[in-house]
């Protein structure tokens, strides 16, 4: 695994471009400073795949992404293996001009990175920068000195001085080191733009110590430099977004565990800001991205064959799952099951396991992927076959789960990117209302109706709650345990009889059609007389 921050980044973003265009597919991980928007209602039975959007895309508005990995499993020619090319990215946003990005950070966010070792000194002296496209189009409209502006202005006066008394004496060619390093690749070029500009006559550079250099130059060579390097700042500020478009061109599938938050920060903050309707959300990112596997969603369909086969999976969080897949029966569990390991080179995770590092999560996504895959491919391969399965074959193996991303707690199991969300699976909701004078409260029905299955309480009033239940079992345990209850009464919930809005408006519909029918029977017996 290799840490990339703004200093090694262009040195490493060939790198990453040939990983991922040799790799079979990437696994992708992401970090954020928050994931909670206050007054939010949180994950509930109650959400369909639109209201979960609007949740996600307040959270995704309010919060930033603070590590990104990516994982690049290459298949070695002729070999049954794998190797995975990590990149642990740091990102932090860099002001330009009018673009200053504003996020919040959460307390128990930043506690749970703490708690996995998360270095905030990388993140802030070192991230890398990135924008979306609609922040590109701003700043494209803005000259390269306002762009530049935000320089010391002390060090730009210094810098003036010099320049100016040394200019008189010089000839063409000439160089003066100034007594100016910067290590921040940025400000440097902030600074050189300005002195560019105010000097028409000089070019300036950098030693590989970050020392800025100034040069003499004639006219026609500096037009030649200044074509040669237009918009470096510009691309600079993009920063991590190189890599997004590098991904988005391979059209290579990509994976993910639980991924649709990552996702929707990925658009948020590489593409373009999040639509405001879920559809569109929903086709923008399969263009983006046409093939998409959640390994969250595909071990919840393939974990009860899993456990008839041996492994004791209890769990579809990803470190169990590697952790069972990883051993010698998840290894073995079917013919040719492929060698799958790290980058020789990239030695970091030899010896450690740093859960919540976004790389080291992105290969373990990978890892379990390529497990789960060729498990699901080898049903329909004859026992007899002595070659091992290619990547395309396992990729078609998953196809009945392309494009659908794990929707935690809510109506329906998973959304499709690629077409129709399915239908619910939950039970109907209950309407649970208060027998005489009593009130409800939503905590105390959430405790009371926990111990027969997972819930959500919604208050229609003081009076009245609708309640979500997450099995039929359950369901059918609560509709028995309060038949006969004396404080609750507790019933299907039926949107004619219990829903207010749907009640006025019918009503309303009947006495308009009831005033209809006695204007035409009275207004055509008046004619008549």
């Amino acid at each position: 695994m290799v840490d990339v921050t703004r200093y090694n980044f262009d040195e490493l973003l060939p790198e990453v471009k040939a990983h991922i265009e040799a790799s079979s597919f990437v696994a992708l991980d992401t970090e954020f400073t928050g994931l909670h928007v206050e007054g939010s209602t949180g994950n509930s039975l109650f959400d369909s795949p639109d209201l979960r959007y609007e949740k996600l895309k307040q959270l995704t508005s309010q919060f930033t992404v603070c590590q990104i990995g990516l994982c690049a499993f290459v298949k070695e020619p002729k070999k049954n293996s794998y190797v995975g090319h990590a990149y642990n990215f740091y990102l932090f946003p860099r002001s330009c001009a009018d673009i200053d990005a504003r996020f919040l950070c959460q307390a128990s966010s930043l506690e749970f990175l703490v708690q996995h070792n998360f270095d905030f000194n990388r993140l802030f002296y070192d991230g890398i920068s990135y924008m979306n496209t609609t922040q590109e189009r701003s700043l494209k409209e803005q000259s390269v000195i306002e762009m530049a502006r935000g320089v010391d202005e002390d060090m730009l006066k210094h810098c003036h001085t010099v320049i100016a008394e040394w200019l008189p004496s010089t000839i063409e060619g000439d160089k003066l080191p100034l007594d100016v390093t910067l290590s921040d690749k940025f400000v440097s070029l902030q600074l050189q733009t300005m002195l560019r500009d105010y000097f028409p006559v000089i070019w300036t550079n950098t030693s590989a110590t970050g020392q800025v250099i100034v040069k003499r130059v004639s006219e026609e060579s500096r037009k030649e430099l200044e074509k040669a390097t237009e918009n470096r700042l510009l691309e600079y500020i993009l920063g991590f977004t190189h890599v997004f478009r590098i991904l988005v061109e391979s059209k290579k599938p990509l994976l993910g565990h639980n991924m649709l938050t990552d996702l929707l920060f990925v658009h948020e903050k590489f593409h373009n800001p999040l639509p405001d309707k879920f559809n569109d959300f929903k086709k923008a990112i399969h263009t983006l991205f046409p093939q998409v596997v959640d390994t969250k969603n595909l071990s919840f369909k393939l974990k009860k064959e899993l456990i008839e086969k041996g492994l004791p999976v209890t769990s579809t969080g990803l470190d169990q799952l590697y952790q069972n897949l990883c051993s010698d029966k998840g290894r073995f569990l079917v013919l040719h099951s492929p060698y799958i390991e790290l980058s020789q080179i990239q030695c970091k995770y030899k010896d450690s396991h740093p859960l919540h590092e976004a790389a080291y999560d992105a290969y373990l996504c990978g890892y379990v992927f390529l497990r789960l895959a060729h498990f699901q491919a080898a049903k329909k391969i004859s026992a007899t076959v002595s070659s091992p399965l290619g990547f395309r074959t396992i990729l078609d193996a998953v196809k009945p789960w392309m494009n659908k991303l794990n929707l935690i707690r809510a109506n329906v199991p998973y959304i499709n990117l690629a077409g129709p969300d399915p239908p619910s699976r939950r039970p109907r909701l209950l309407y649970v209302s208060a027998i005489g004078m009593s009130t409800l409260s939503a905590s105390k029905l959430a405790e009371e109706f926990s111990i027969y299955s997972s819930v959500d309480v919604q208050l229609v009033d003081k009076r009245n709650a609708l309640l979500a239940v997450s099995t039929y079992g359950g369901c059918k345990d609560i509709m028995r345990a309060f038949k006969d209850h004396k404080t609750l009464r507790v019933k299907h919930y039926n949107v004619f009889q219990h829903s207010r809005p749907v009640r006025y408006t019918l009503w309303g519909a009947i006495a308009v059609l009831g005033a209809a029918c006695l204007w035409t029977l009275f207004g055509d017996q008046g004619k008549v007389r």
